[in-house]
Formats: structure tokens, sequence, C-alpha cells
């Protein structure tokens, strides 16, 4: 069975699952160049057919994450719908319904339209998976060790999509069965985006910058700041929904927001809003372990993507096992959707062939591709090629020497997180390298980690995983061993000294583990620096052509591109 996931909000792209298996998955950001992309990505597309070596007509189904998705218009331009306050809500209150199920069939018809009219499939083989739905099956169809017949903990939550913000699901076998759910006016996720949006950054896409300065913040000033937020949204009596604390939605509390914090430091507002997330998800996460008896927890949607606040829901005691999607806000849509689809339809529940052993979902280029790239983009160039014959060595050698090297090898990895395939890599000991990295090439805030990349039997020296949750994908945060603090100074929180770890099996990257190897026998360590390879403000490299034209903007001096090593003179 042949399924294509697609999803055309913001964050954009593309999945193929072939007989349950994810074998491509593309965001179309990488391929326009365009950061976290917007609409439908007819680029993405494209590439998983090319990739999976299949032909539209071949595909069984096309699946399209969510009922009803906006315009693309109407998602790139959100200033008109993001500054508001409870007289536009009120305003907005008193549109007919009627206008509403216009526009929804509108859309609909249009977007079956475009699928069509792109890859000429028959319309009777679309079809649409609501929103939450999509993003609960794709923490619960790809998370590893779950037993068919044990019932799973399934929890969603995110800004809003389908008018919902939350949900709460038993999931055993092929069923997943909501039993709680919160409507997009108690949304968590919306106060995140609008304090993002107040801080004069870009909502959907610097969140993680408030979560990286909360540290900063003085915890009592902090916490004094959170007690609007506390007003605004409450849990249920029973724990199960967030609830509006009065009248306002918060698709419409920007203006209290800006009342609220007018004249508050910068580092408090961002602590508020993270304590109070915080607060919120842990003590939902606790009531509906305590509702349900299920100790066993997937998650999936954008607030999760907040490391912080899974580190605490981690540690929750009542928690046995918690298993957050990878990059999980709305990239992950397309691949939900699509296995939901392929899972119905089976009737299978051993879900093994869904399970992601690694993200290397995206293409990869042959030698062929990396000598035109570098005849077509250094002819002239003042560099040095070679050809190692070893080059995990040879990188780790330059690691080791204090050197800073990007890399483009292999498939492209699938989300938000570079995970060693495109990837700036140095070594963690010294953290004069962050200034370094940042005058280099990646300008990032001067309150931003980095992050750890560790060898798999290496990762009891630098964190302590308690409950086996093997963070393979950076989806977790971890308090820094003191002893190991030394060898990762560089790629932990400055203020905190928590890490965002990726663990690199053997399995998963033979390559990139075997970097770490020969770096670990160089110098003791079994842990480097890992920041994505792009440029300030654009998508990671997809090929060569894009990671030869960074590496010539950039201050970058190494670049390990598949087999040819190429350093500037």
């Amino acid at each position: 069975m042949l399924v294509l996931g697609i999803h055309d909000g913001h964050n954009c792209g593309a999945t193929l699952v072939r007989d349950g298996a994810v074998v491509a998955s593309v965001c179309e950001e990488r391929l326009t160049r365009s950061k976290n992309e917007v609409g439908y990505p007819r680029r993405s597309i494209e590439e998983v057919l090319r990739i999976a070596g299949v032909d539209a007509p071949q595909l069984d189904r096309v699946a399209y994450a969510s009922l009803f998705m906006h315009s693309r218009e109407y998602l790139t331009e959100i200033d008109a719908w993001y500054a508001v306050g409870l007289a536009d809500q009120r305003a907005e209150e008193e549109k007919p319904k009627q206008y509403q199920k216009i526009i929804f069939d509108q859309r609909r018809r249009e977007r079956i339209e475009e699928v069509c009219d792109h890859i000429a499939v028959p319309a009777e083989r679309v079809t649409f998976v609501e929103h939450h739905l999509a993003h609960l099956a794709a923490a619960y169809y790809t998370a590893p060790a779950i037993s068919p017949d044990k019932p799973v903990l399934g929890l969603t939550c995110d800004g809003a999509g389908d008018g919902l913000c939350a949900t709460v699901s038993i999931c055993k076998g092929n069923e997943i069965e909501r039993i709680a759910e919160t409507d997009r006016h108690a949304s968590l996720g919306k106060i995140y985006s609008r304090a993002t949006f107040l801080m004069g950054m870009k909502p959907w896409e610097h969140e993680y910058k408030l979560m990286g300065l909360a540290p900063y913040a003085d915890p009592e000033r902090a916490d004094r700041a959170a007690e609007p937020l506390r007003r605004l949204l409450v849990l249920s009596p029973d724990g199960l929904r967030f609830q509006r604390g009065g009248e306002l939605s918060t698709n419409f509390c920007y203006e209290y927001l800006r009342d609220a914090f007018e004249r508050v430091r910068f580092d408090t507002i961002a602590g508020a809003v993270q304590l109070f997330t915080e607060e919120m998800l842990v003590a939902w996460v606790k009531a509906c372990i305590q509702h349900t008896g299920i100790t066993d927890v997937v998650c999936g949607g954008g607030v999760f993507m907040n490391v912080k606040a899974n580190m605490l829901i981690a540690d929750l005691p009542e928690l046995s096992s918690l298993y957050v999607m990878p990059s999980g806000a709305d990239e992950s849509l397309s691949i939900g959707a699509a296995l939901h689809v392929h899972w119905q339809q089976s009737g299978e529940t051993d879900h093994a062939s869904s399970v992601l052993k690694n993200l290397y979902l995206g293409g990869a280029f042959s030698r062929e591709d990396e000598a035109k790239a570098i005849a077509d983009g250094l002819a002239g160039e003042p560099v040095t090629i070679s050809e190692p014959e070893d080059m995990n060595a040879a990188i780790a050698d330059l690691l080791a020497g204090g050197e800073i090297v990007a890399c483009c090898r292999g498939r492209m990895e699938w989300g938000a997180r570079a995970l060693g395939n495109r990837s700036i890599l140095a070594s963690a000991d010294d953290y004069r390298r962050v200034d370094v990295i940042n005058r280099m090439i990646k300008m990032r805030d001067f309150w931003m980690p980095f992050a750890p990349s560790i060898k798999a039997e290496a990762a009891p020296r630098y964190f302590h995983d308690a409950k086996d949750l093997r963070p393979w994908f950076m989806t977790l945060a971890f308090a820094a061993s003191k002893s190991g603090l030394a060898d990762l100074v560089a790629a932990a929180h400055p203020r905190d000294h928590t890490i965002r770890p990726q663990v690199v099996t053997r399995e998963a990257n033979p390559d990139y583990h075997a970097v770490i190897d020969h770096f670990e026998k160089r110098t003791g360590r079994g842990v480097v620096l890992n920041t994505s390879f792009n440029l300030h403000g654009e998508p990671i490299v997809y090929g060569p052509a894009d990671a030869i034209r960074v590496l010539l903007r950039s201050g970058l001096r190494h670049l390990a591109l598949g087999h040819h090593l190429i350093s500037k003179r």
C-alpha cells in the first residue's frame, strides 16, 4: 500500500508511506529555500515520489492533514489577526456561522483540485485526516516498544487545528479513542505564540528563543509576572481540558498580554511564559495519567517542541515512559496523515514497520552530483579539495584540532533538528567556540545554546536517563552531569547547564557514530557540538549546491561534502 501524506499549512511538506514504513519525508522549505514555507508543498510531493521511486498513478491514497486549512495568503499575513483583543473577539462572534461553512467547503474543493491537477490522481483517492488525529497518529504509530495489546495514553497540544488545541486519547492496536478535547479558544500554544509576537519575534518560529531566554529570569519576578496568565487559562475540574479563565479567548489575547507585560523586563516575560507553560502541561499530564491509569505516554503537536517542559513531564514519578514525536509541530502532520490512513486500511495492529529508527528521510546525492557542484560552484575559488580514504577519521582529526567542520553527507534529515548529516560540528569543550561559530555563520542570539551529539555508549557520562527514554532526536532536555559538563560546556545552556542531546547510535547513523568514536579516541570526549548547517534566517541546506553556496558566503573553512573534503586556503 502506498500513501502520500500532505500538509499544506505552515511548515508544509509531504511524506510517502509504503506498507506502513515512512520511506521519504521532506519539508518544502528545504527545496524553496524559504524558511517555514507555507502552502501546497508541490516540490516536496515531487521529491518524496522521486526518492521512493513511485509514480503518482501507483498511489493508493492521498491523505491531506487537517479537515480545513487556511489559504497561503492568510497564513503569511498574521498581523491583522494576531494583534487583537476583546473587542475584535466580540465582533468575530457576530459573524454568521454559515460563512464559516462556505469557506470550509470552498477550501476543501480547492485542496482536492490542487493535488489532482498536480499529480493526476483521481479525486476519489483523496481523503482528509483531522488535524489532532494526524498529530497523534504521527506520535503513536512511530513510537518504539509499543505492544499491540497494551493501552497507551496519547496527548496532543498545539496552537490550534480544526477548531481544537489539545486532545486526550487512549490508543490500543489500531483504535484511537478520544476522551477529552479542548477547543481553540483555550489554547496554551496560542499564549506562547502571542507572547513571541509581542516581544518582536516571529510566531511559529522563534518560540524556542523565549524558552532559551527563560532561565535568565529571576524566578520570583517570573512567578509574579505569570499571574495574569494564570487568570487567562486554567484546567477543567477533572484536569483533562484547558479552560478560559474568563470571557477572553486566547485567539484574542494579544492586547491582554500587552497590557499585562507593559514595562516588564524582557527576560521576566520569557520566564513567566515558560513557567506557566510548564505548570499547565505538567498538571495536565498528571491529571490525564491519574484519570486513565495509563502511565505510558506519547505526545504530538507544537507545544511538545518545548524540551524544557518535556524534561519536567519525563520526571513525573507516575509516568513510566514518554515518547515525543520528533519535530512534532505541524511539519509532522504529513507523516501522521499518511500513517493513519495506512493503518486504518491495513487492519493490522503490529506497527513495527512505522517505528522511526532514524530521521534520514530526505534525498541523498551521488559522487557525480558532488563533482558537478564542485565544478560549478568552486571554479577559481581559493580552496583545496581532497577525497580522504576515511572521511569519518578526517572530520574527527579536524575537530580534535579545534577546527569547525560543516557536513553535507548521506540522506537529509527530516524536521527542525540537524542530526549529523546536515550539521556544523565542533569540539564542545571550549565555550569560546560559541562566539566563533556565531561570528562565522549562525549569528544566534547571545542567550541561545547549541546542542550536543553524544555517542550512545558515552551517554551515561554526560546525563542521567533514568527511564531509558533514548533521546535520539533532540526532543527532551536533561541536566548535564557535573563530571561531564566540561566536555560539552559549549553545547549546554550557559545559565542552567541543561542540554538537548542527540544520542547517536551506530544503527541509526554509522558514519556520524564513527566520527564521534574517532574523536573520542583522540580526545577522550564522546561528544561534539552540533548545530544546523544553514545561514542565519535560511533553512538547513539540502544538497551539494546549497552546501557550497553557504560555505562561500560564510566564515566556515571546512566542508565535508559526501566523499570530498573542501577547505578554504
